[in-house]
């Protein structure tokens, strides 16, 4: 990854130039490259070589970029994690994906967690090049240079504002990252930064609040759920230049729309080639995951559903059935439903999206109860609570004496969310 070049090329060149503003600021290029070294410096002391994974855990974003560009430095690979996470989540999936590590070695520079169906985040590994390839087109792309700062205001455990502020640095950027999402302060950030990355809910919560005439927010980047057009009219009227994009952890980039384009239609980005088989969206490109599955020909999917036009352009038309997209994290309902299952009183448990106007949708858990057994809402959410992240927990909880089911015994999953929108569940909510 050439980021830890190209820090240590600015700091030398320009140290006092800006690489970290906002509340986790400033830190200089030169001031980055410093910390960067010593990092380096202390993990080598301790036995970490080219090769071995670095956790990245910390609460601060400086000093996760910090812990990244060292692990680089040593070519190392930084293992991202979320800080949130309870602590039996993150050594489990720590110890994944130092596995994942092992097994691909100096070819992988970077691990991102999607949640996967186990229960636990799920790793995926990155080279260098799968990353960085696409940089200098994405700059061509979205216009984000040397001369902007970068508005990035979600965690880094989030592989789309990792890449941002990547990105960022890599080109001379500034970044102004946001310990977590807030609202108000990006709001207060769009006064003094001139691009951002976000999710279409935190684009609505932006654009509701910003003073037009205070602003230099020019360019917003927007992915990870599908954008509404009164969300990117208000951006527009806001001054803000919206490009929304298609992609996933393990494909990265797979298409793009700038404006010029009709709603819903993404051309594929440059290097890629796309296929939709069976309504199912298939890419091949330099920016695959390592070890993600592919089929004879080297294409890849993660489920997504889509319309490829005779123009060439992409409608996507979002996850399948099952997957919950909530504040931008794509939750999989085997990965809560695993978990819950182990609580006492359980029978069996249903898990589903609700819409919500933040955040697109919330989790909500529908649980069979055990008739021997009493139920108890404190114990649900101490084991959600023990045993998930945050974004995988349920925010509504319901009973039911029996859940609907398939013909061959599993359970309904769509009968089940039909039934709690039209009533005829006969679901009663835990309080």
């Amino acid at each position: 990854m050439p980021i830890s070049r190209d820090v240590m090329r600015r700091a030398a060149a320009d140290p006092d130039r800006p690489a970290v503003v906002g509340p986790c600021g400033p830190v200089s290029f030169g001031e980055l490259a410093e910390r960067a070294r010593r990092r380096a410096e202390a993990l080598a002391d301790s036995g970490v070589a080219a090769g071995q994974g670095v956790v990245c855990a910390d609460e601060d974003p400086s000093a996760v970029l910090v812990s990244l560009v060292a692990a680089d430095l040593l070519g190392a690979a930084a293992i991202v994690t979320e800080p949130a996470w309870p602590d039996a989540v993150a050594d489990a999936a720590v110890t994944a994906a130092r596995a994942l590590v092992d097994r691909h070695g100096k070819a992988a520079s970077l691990v991102v967690f999607s949640s996967g169906s186990t229960g636990l985040p799920h790793p995926i590994a990155r080279t260098r090049r799968s990353w960085t390839f696409s940089f200098p087109t994405f700059s061509a792309l979205t216009g984000i240079g040397a001369d902007d700062t970068v508005l990035i205001p979600g965690r880094l455990s989030g592989s789309l504002f990792l890449y941002g502020a990547l990105h960022a640095l890599t080109m001379g950027a500034a970044v102004h990252p946001l310990p977590t999402w807030s609202p108000g302060l990006a709001a207060e950030a769009a006064a003094s930064t001139t691009a951002v990355h976000l999710v279409p809910t935190m684009l609505a919560g932006l654009v509701e609040r910003i003073d037009p005439a205070a602003s230099r927010l020019r360019v917003a980047v927007c992915a990870g759920a599908h954008l509404d057009q009164p969300v990117e009219s208000a951006a527009r009227s806001a001054g803000v230049q919206v490009i929304d994009y298609y992609g996933a952890a393990e494909l990265s980039f797979v298409a793009i729309r700038r404006p010029g384009l009709a709603p819903g239609r993404l051309r594929i980005f440059p290097e890629v080639e796309a296929d939709v088989r069976d309504g199912v969206i298939w890419a091949r490109s330099p920016y695959l995951a390592l070890g993600v599955d592919q089929d004879a020909e080297g294409f890849a999917s993660v489920g997504d559903h889509g319309v490829h036009h005779d123009d060439g352009t992409l409608t996507v038309l979002g996850r399948g059935d099952a997957a919950i997209t909530s504040g931008g994290a794509t939750i999989a309902p085997e990965a809560v439903e695993g978990v819950l299952r182990t609580a006492p009183g359980v029978q069996d448990v249903a898990v589903v999206g609700s819409p919500h106007p933040r955040l697109g949708q919330v989790v909500v858990a529908v649980v069979e109860v055990r008739p021997d057994h009493p139920l108890s809402l404190p114990v649900l959410r101490s084991t959600a609570t023990e045993q998930l992240p945050p974004a995988q927990r349920p925010r509504v909880w319901y009973a039911v004496d029996q859940l609907p089911r398939t013909g061959s015994g599993k359970v309904a999953r769509a009968l089940v969310g039909a039934g709690l929108r039209d009533g005829s569940l006969g679901a009663r909510v835990l309080a």
